[in-house]
């Protein structure tokens, strides 16, 4: 019952003694025929609400399909169909739907809502929607409104229909390349390429002078007799130039809403540069790393290789459920906003019933308690919880957080605000993460073969006042004749320049930001100061410059060239 028939449900009660008390026929007949009046509305309500909403049925189709489960990439427009049918019958009106979308999916306008005016047995209804950013996305229902022409009764309910789609990361397609190396002659096979030191394979290198032990079929015998000498024909060997990605997952790449978190920028650049590598035929692998530890993906070439890496790095970025630090009264309140949204029933008071208690006494502190208690109940009745265990959470904070943060997990959303550790403390000082990095380039450089390109995705920027705890692997990996480069993200997607500091007013939100950027400039000029003094290239933000940086070190790794110390590409 909404507030409208209250207030004409109380008057009517209120005329209807009156009139009987007092004799007056004409205001007691009034009152009743209006009470008689919401009876009916009631009586036609809940038979709509019992026997004609259980008979609808929905049917979600996204691209064309309606299955659980689906791909889904990243940046990509997507069309959803919804179709609604009555079982039996007809059904409305006065009915609102609402397919409830996710927060990795962006919805121009409402296009996913529709309101019912007039009785239906069948309709359908659709929407463009665009996919933020890799990982998972989870479609868990509908979202429906019931009510009479009159608005006297409201009810609202959540049909869950669940589609779970796996989000691979969006990435840059820069065309086939192929290698630059003595293009004048045949190409070798696809994924092989000529590189410019001796080897078994079929291109001249150089001419030298016989020594014992070359074979016999090696001997130059036109230029030998021209010279008076025996000369060996030396050939270019030729490889595969291997790829190797690290990804950097930690808790502050994933800060932040889909798409705009720094991990976005990575994987970006990642599948962008494995794209190119793949298409001319190079293996590529990754080591996706964060607090949990590493996970390796072989090398591996192809077109499966390439989907199979993308299903890696879109799993890799689903956020974890780590144990929060605290329990704050935006985390409840957050989270209990998306029950309201998707379990309206739970949060039903008739069924919900919040202890009463005089304590607290202040009124913020009572509506805390208050929002707590029913989300506690919800979180109950979701996990199938003993009523000891519903106990416990009402009073123990940590495990109040934690299923709290496990539930908006669950349901897709990217709330790790309250879990982010303060700094100076675990992976956000930076020794971690440089430790954890520096184990990993080791044992690739370790169990890597010649000719290997290694790229660093990281956000390495708040990690250059102990960069020095890295430089050790960096220096291994450059003599061990590999090439390195490292990617790093930056928070406002821009490249640190002079240029990207220049305030546009005095306002509050824009000395800030430039205040910002001169912090970042400052970060990464030290940063690319101390690694490409060792011989390795840095690229900040993760915008076309980067890919093209990492596509330069495959060039010069496919001609076996040394490039310059710290020189710009």
């Amino acid at each position: 019952m909404t507030v409208i028939a209250r207030w004409l449900a109380l008057p009517s009660i209120a005329g209807l003694f009156l009139g009987i008390l007092r004799g007056q026929t004409g205001l007691a007949l009034l009152s009743l025929s209006i009470l008689l009046w919401l009876l009916i509305e009631w009586l036609i309500f809940t038979w709509r609400v019992w026997i004609e909403l259980p008979q609808l049925q929905f049917i979600r189709r996204v691209n064309g399909r309606d299955e659980p489960t689906g791909l889904l990439w990243a940046g990509r427009l997507v069309a959803v169909s919804i179709e609604v049918k009555s079982s039996r019958g007809t059904i409305g009106p006065a009915l609102m739907i609402r397919d409830v979308v996710p927060e990795n999916m962006d919805v121009a306008d409402t296009g996913n809502e529709v309101n019912v005016k007039a009785r239906f047995d069948a309709f359908e209804f659709s929407y463009i929607a665009r996919v933020r950013g890799a990982g998972r996305l989870r479609l868990p229902g509908f979202r429906i409104v019931l009510q009479d022409a009159q608005g006297f009764f409201r009810l609202e309910r959540f049909i869950p229909l669940v589609q779970v789609f796996r989000v691979l990361p969006a990435y840059a397609d820069v065309g086939e390349t192929q290698p630059l190396v003595k293009r004048i002659n045949s190409l070798p096979q696809h994924g092989i390429h000529r590189l410019q030191r001796s080897g078994m394979g079929s291109e001249l290198l150089e001419l030298r002078e016989y020594v014992d032990g070359d074979p016999p079929k090696s001997i130059a015998w036109k230029v030998s007799a021209r010279r008076d000498k025996l000369m060996t024909r030396q050939y270019e060997s030729e490889v595969p130039v291997r790829l190797q990605l690290f990804l950097d997952g930690s808790i502050g790449t994933r800060v932040g809403g889909f798409g705009l978190r720094l991990l976005d920028q990575l994987t970006y650049v990642g599948a962008s540069v494995a794209r190119t590598a793949i298409s001319v035929g190079d293996p590529v692998g990754a080591v996706l790393f964060d607090e949990r530890g590493p996970q390796r993906v072989a090398p591996q070439a192809g077109e499966r290789g390439f989907h199979r890496l993308l299903e890696a790095m879109s799993d890799f970025c689903v956020n974890p459920a780590p144990m929060p630090d605290r329990l704050s009264p935006t985390l409840v309140t957050f989270a209990l906003s998306v029950a309201t949204e998707q379990f309206p029933e739970l949060l039903d008071l008739k069924v919900n019933q919040v202890p009463f208690t005089l304590f607290p006494i202040l009124p913020w502190n009572a509506r805390r308690h208050r929002d707590r208690s029913l989300l506690a109940g919800a979180l109950a009745e979701l996990y199938k919880m003993s009523p000891l265990k519903h106990v416990q959470l009402l009073h123990d904070d940590a495990l109040m957080a934690t299923f709290t943060q496990h539930f908006l997990s669950q349901t897709g959303l990217s709330w790790m605000t309250p879990v982010v550790a303060i700094r100076g403390r675990g992976f956000h000082d930076g020794i971690a993460r440089m430790d954890l990095l520096s184990r990993a380039l080791t044992t690739a450089a370790l169990q890597a073969k010649d000719n290997e390109v290694f790229v660093v995705l990281a956000d390495l920027m708040e990690c250059a006042p102990s960069i020095s705890h890295l430089l050790p692997s960096v220096k291994m990996v450059l003599a061990r004749h590999h090439r390195i480069a490292f990617v790093c993200p930056t928070p406002t997607f821009k490249r640190p320049t002079a240029t990207s500091i220049e305030m546009k007013s005095d306002d509050a939100e824009d000395l800030l930001l430039a205040a910002e950027q001169t912090r970042s400039r400052d970060l990464s000029t030290r940063l690319q100061r101390e690694l490409r003094r060792i011989g390795a290239t840095v690229a900040f933000a993760g915008e076309q410059n980067a890919i093209q940086l990492v596509l330069s070190e495959m060039e010069i790794a496919r001609t076996g060239r040394v490039g310059t110390s710290g020189g710009r590409r």
